[in-house]
């Protein structure tokens, strides 16, 4: 079972993250944040590699080596994996069109049409 999970992760993770990356070239450029985000994302999986491989051989309880803080470390890990997911994902979105502008046109045309008319 063990196995499964980050099977599961990963498979998940590499989606989310093709999905960004096909985003980002989809707006024509892949930004720099995501090579920061995505360094970021490598460390923090080699990081996980390097805890469930950490060995506790004098555990009082074989179930949870190192009293649990190694588990709870991995899943602090894997939470700011999803938090650099959607960081990646807010960075390609592509910026709204300003609605600003076209409400100050349509109302200046607006207003100065009355001034036409008159």
């Amino acid at each position: 079972m063990k196995l499964v999970n980050p099977v599961l992760r990963r498979a998940a993770l590499t989606l989310a993250v093709g999905a960004g990356l096909a985003g980002s070239f989809y707006a024509g450029a892949a930004y720099a944040a995501d090579a920061a985000l995505d360094d970021a994302n490598a460390h923090l999986e080699k990081a996980v590699l390097l805890l469930k491989s950490a060995q506790n051989p004098n555990a009082k309880n074989p179930k949870a080596p190192f009293g649990g803080h190694r588990m709870l470390a991995v899943k602090a890990i894997e939470l700011a994996e999803k938090e650099i997911a959607k960081a990646k994902a807010f960075a390609d979105k592509p910026a709204p069109p300003p609605k600003d502008k076209g409400k100050d046109r349509g109302g200046k045309h607006h207003h100065g049409d009355h001034g036409h008319h008159h």
